[in-house]
């Protein structure tokens, strides 16, 4: 029982500790990825979602209660828009695992949103630990 409680336990080599790197476990990529993947699905459901949201919105609204003004919809519309918008910077503003950097941007104001690799230490998207 012992053994395997130190078997789990992670050490870092002398030259990364004197070098002040620090070292990442796999826990830290998996769970870097994970947000990733969230991000993603967060902002893809929000693309994909608009056009059949809507409708039903306008759907149940005329079917339920006719007398709603005419613009509530665009209410919505404006609602998922803001969504939309805010899960676009939310994806973005993801950090890489392996540099905490933003993934996506790099120091100068350039930025890619359809980056495959980290801007800044060129670490490949969904790469386990190098």
């Amino acid at each position: 029982m012992v053994f395997n409680q130190l078997a789990g336990m992670q050490t870092s080599s002398i030259s990364s500790q004197l070098s002040g790197c620090e070292m990442r476990t796999d826990s830290e990529y998996s769970r870097g990825w994970h947000d990733l993947r969230r991000r993603e699905f967060l902002f893809w459901f929000f693309v994909l979602s608009y056009v059949p949201g809507i409708l039903l919105v306008i759907v149940l609204l005329n079917t339920f209660e006719p007398d709603l003004p005419e613009h509530l919809g665009v209410y919505f519309s404006i609602i998922w828009l803001a969504g939309f918008v805010w899960t676009g910077l939310y994806r973005q503003s993801f950090r890489c695992p392996r540099c905490h950097r933003y993934f996506f941007h790099r120091q100068l104001g350039f930025a890619d949103p359809h980056a495959r690799t980290c801007l800044n230490c060129n670490l490949m998207c969904w790469a386990p630990d190098a």
